[in-house]
C-alpha cells in the first residue's frame, strides 16, 4: 500500500498525521466559522471557499438583482495573495508541524487586524478591509494544508471528500483517510452553524474574536510536543541485541 493509502505523508514520517490532526480539524471548525461571518455579515461573500465566489463574480458581471461583484472580487485577491505569500515566503525545507504552526500564527495576526478594522468601519466599504485581510489568512492556510498534503483533509472545500465518501469503491479506499474525510464534513457543517449562532448572539465583530482564537488555539496545538514515533531499529543494533 502507498504512503498516501495508509495515511502518512511519506517516508519517515509514521505519526505524523496524527499529530497534525488536531491543528487541522481546528482550522476547519475555522473555515466554517469565518464563511459564516462572511456570508451573514455586510460583505455576503465567502473568505474561505472560493468556488462561491466566483459563482458571485459572475451574477454580479451579469447584473443580478442585489449582486455586486466587488465584495467577491476582494476576497478573491486576498485569497490568492495569501497562497502567492506561502508559495514565495515558505521555507521549503520547514517540518509540517512548523509550517502549520508559523501559518496559524500569523493567521491569527491577520485576523486581529481584521477584526480591529470591522470595529473601525471606516471608508465608504467598510466590510472591504476585513474579507480582503481573512481572505488573505484562509489563501495562506489553504495553500499550507496543501503542501502538507495529509490524505483526506483540506480544510475548506469538501466537494471532493464528498464525492469520495459516495464514489469510491471500498478497495480503493484507505479507512483512515475516509475517517478523515467525514471528521473533515462534519467540522465544517458544525463550525458554520456556530458561526452562525456566534453572528445572531454577538455580532460579527466578536465572531471574529472566536476564529482569531480558534487560530490561536491551532498554532498552540502544532507547538506541542507529542510522543517520539517508534523507530524500527537499525541492522547493526539487532545484531548487537540478537548478540
Amino acid at each position: 500500500m502507498s504512503d498516501a493509502a495508509a495515511g502518512h505523508l511519506g517516508p519517515g514520517t509514521a505519526g505524523t498525521t496524527g499529530r497534525l490532526l488536531a491543528p487541522l480539524v481546528l482550522l476547519t471548525l475555522l473555515s466554517g466559522v469565518i464563511d459564516a461571518v462572511g456570508l451573514l455579515g455586510p460583505g455576503h461573500v465567502f473568505v474561505a471557499n472560493m468556488t462561491g465566489n466566483l459563482v458571485l463574480v459572475g451574477l454580479g458581471l451579469a447584473g443580478s438583482p442585489g449582486s455586486s461583484p466587488v465584495g467577491a472580487l476582494a476576497a478573491l485577491g486576498g485569497f490568492l495573495l495569501g497562497a502567492l505569500l506561502v508559495r514565495h515566503g515558505a521555507p521549503r525545507r520547514a517540518g509540517h508541524r512548523t509550517l502549520l504552526g508559523g501559518c496559524a500564527a500569523l493567521e491569527a495576526a491577520l485576523l486581529t487586524v481584521a477584526t480591529l478594522a470591522r470595529s473601525c468601519g471606516a471608508g465608504p466599504e467598510p466590510a472591504l478591509v476585513p474579507v480582503l485581510v481573512c481572505a488573505v489568512a484562509l489563501g495562506m492556510q489553504n495553500a499550507v494544508v496543501r503542501r502538507i498534503g495529509v490524505p483526506g483533509v483540506t480544510t475548506t472545500v469538501m466537494t471532493s471528500a464528498l464525492t469520495a465518501l459516495i464514489a469510491n469503491r471500498p478497495e480503493e479506499r484507505a479507512s483512515s483517510t475516509t475517517r478523515r474525510q467525514a471528521l473533515s464534513i462534519l467540522t465544517l457543517v458544525g463550525g458554520a452553524a456556530l458561526g452562525a449562532a456566534a453572528v445572531r448572539l454577538a455580532g460579527p465583530r466578536w465572531t471574529l474574536t472566536l476564529v482569531t482564537a480558534l487560530a490561536v488555539a491551532a498554532a498552540l496545538a502544532c507547538a506541542r510536543r507529542g510522543p517520539a514515533p517508534v523507530r524500527a531499529p537499525r541492522q547493526r543494533d539487532r545484531i548487537a541485541l540478537e548478540g
